[in-house]
């Protein structure tokens, strides 16, 4: 998930990338993050891969792998750009190919690919100069499709989360009650940010949004597990850290325990037109 109000998708003014810290904080339990964190709907990696002109994927933000394994499942070859080496050290230990730099100082030293993807990382990267930068490594006809996924978090668990944090984290960058309401409206400041990025380079065609609908059922246990993997809450002091936890199991539990969360997986799809 996107860090919430500073660099969070629905604050127009907002600039995720320039908030580093909480950028490359996800390694800090990176077993933790790819064991919690969910993979993306088969519907969108098989949309992606049938998209491109080709199977040669590159991957920026690879995170521990969790993307990446999927595509190589359908048959891709996949590189990955991750810029916290305890992240892409989880993920070569998974058979992924990583390679440890921001995306925008990374060197493509001639290589192309058929698709550029990156799963919830894009807002992380300069979205001009990221999109800038997948023009030049794509082959024509390249894919370049950043996603996301979108959370509908049970109004129960916004309220605690939210009450929670005001009280011992106020300055905390995760507002969970700026997800109330429709969540995918939420990100749309964020998607229009990366479309914009996507244009300004006049190299692409017009971005599309592939929407993807699924849910996943989660117990007490793994809903918190995945918690403290979210921006801003990977910074808190551990003492923080457990009364959020605690209020979120108490919301779970007046919820008997478990919780089934909707999701909506956002690609921003567009295809590489113009040369260079």
């Amino acid at each position: 998930m996107p860090t919430l109000s500073r660099g969070h998708p629905d604050d127009p003014g907002s600039q995720p990338h320039h908030h580093r810290r909480t950028a490359e904080s996800f390694g800090v339990d990176a077993a933790r993050y790819d064991r919690a964190r969910p993979p993306y709907p088969q519907a969108l990696v098989d949309r992606i891969v049938a998209a491109s002109p080709g199977r040669s994927i590159l991957d920026v933000g690879a995170g521990t792998g969790i993307e990446a394994r999927q595509f190589q499942a359908a048959g891709c070859t996949v590189l990955g750009v991750e810029p916290d080496e305890r992240m892409a050290a989880f993920a070569r230990r998974g058979h992924v190919e990583v390679e440890v730099a921001r995306f925008e100082d990374w060197q493509p030293d001639g290589r192309q690919f058929d698709a550029v993807v990156a799963g919830t990382a894009w807002h992380w990267v300069d979205p001009v100069v990221g999109a800038a930068k997948a023009a030049r490594v794509l082959r024509p006809g390249g894919l370049l499709a950043p996603f996301h996924h979108v959370p509908h978090l049970p109004a129960e668990v916004l309220d605690a989360l939210a009450e929670a944090l005001a009280r011992v984290a106020p300055d905390s960058p995760f507002k969970p009650g700026l997800l109330r309401g429709s969540a995918v409206d939420a990100y749309q400041p964020l998607f229009a940010r990366i479309a914009d990025g996507i244009r300004q380079t006049g190299r692409f065609t017009e971005p599309e949004q592939w929407r993807f609908s699924w849910e996943r059922a989660y117990s007490r246990q793994e809903w918190l597990d995945q918690l403290p993997t979210f921006g801003g809450l990977t910074q808190l002091p551990p003492h923080q850290r457990a009364e959020v936890l605690d209020s979120a199991g108490t919301a779970l539990d007046r919820l008997g325990g478990h919780a089934t969360m909707p999701y909506t997986s956002v690609v921003i799809a567009s295809t590489l037109t113009a040369p260079a």
